[in-house]
């Protein structure tokens, strides 16, 4: 069987359909939080697995589909909450998988981690200590600079062991080090020794994934038209907590 999914905590994004008719032997997952969510054909919702700090918790599928998805899985294609697939799945497995176990476009900016830790220290995005402890410890054992980065809001993957073995790799090297898993992948795929099929595109301008703002970003167009369903659904996530007493977990802010 193969999978399309993807992963929506705490109402960040607004769940898309995809924008071609779906093959039938492939299944769309959204992993998320929210159990009042609308009906998003062909979308099927499943719970989380929560490891605590949120950004970890979302990437639990992200980083390992062999563990998330249903033991049937033999390709998967994990998008983003904020984008949308363009293409038929089938399509782009046969296209992308043709030599490759593995697929995910190239990074739009940068081709080296060191390069990409400097920008994260110097605009604050996640944590300054774990991110400089992560590029000490990467550097302590010789990984080599200028080596390829990638930008991992589409992942393509054939469910081989040798990909198995580098997602629970690179999980072992997230948990470690920042929020951010940009940093954490190329060295996973270096000591794995797997070749990745990169796509020469920007992500954000990809011929297989449309990109939107994030639900955050509440005034942008593409945005406003969900408000309503999601006024609706923060009403009823607040009637459960006045009759149960309980949030269930769930922060769904009013973006």
């Amino acid at each position: 069987m193969r999978y399309v999914y993807t992963v929506i905590l705490n109402g960040w994004d607004n769940l898309r359909p995809p924008m071609y008719a779906v093959d039938p032997d492939v299944r769309f997952i959204c992993f998320t939080n929210v159990p009042n969510l609308p009906k998003v054909e062909p979308w099927e919702y499943r719970p989380l697995y929560d490891v605590g700090e949120p950004c970890r918790t979302a990437r639990v599928p992200k980083i390992l589909p062999h563990l998330m998805l249903p033991g049937d899985a033999e390709f998967s294609i994990y998008h983003d909450g904020n984008f949308q697939l363009r293409q038929r799945a089938g399509a782009m497995f046969a296209e992308l998988l043709a030599r490759h176990d593995w697929a995910a476009h190239v990074h739009p900016c940068r081709s080296c981690i060191y390069e990409e830790a400097a920008v994260l220290l110097k605009e604050k995005i996640g944590t300054s200590e774990l991110i400089s402890a992560e590029i000490a410890r990467y550097r302590e054992f010789g990984y080599p600079q200028v080596n390829g980065l990638w930008a991992n809001g589409l992942l393509v993957r054939r469910h081989s062991p040798a990909v198995a073995a580098l997602c629970e790799r690179w999980w072992t090297l997230y948990s470690m080090g920042c929020e951010r898993d940009q940093l954490s992948f190329p060295v996973a795929r270096h000591l794995e020794d797997l070749p990745v099929r990169t796509i020469d595109a920007q992500v954000y301008q990809s011929p297989y994934v449309n990109f939107y703002w994030h639900a955050a970003w509440k005034d942008q167009k593409s945005s406003v038209e969900f408000q309503p369903e999601r006024d609706q659904i923060r009403r009823r996530l607040a009637d459960l907590k006045q009759i149960t007493g309980r949030d269930g977990g769930i922060k769904y802010p009013e973006y």
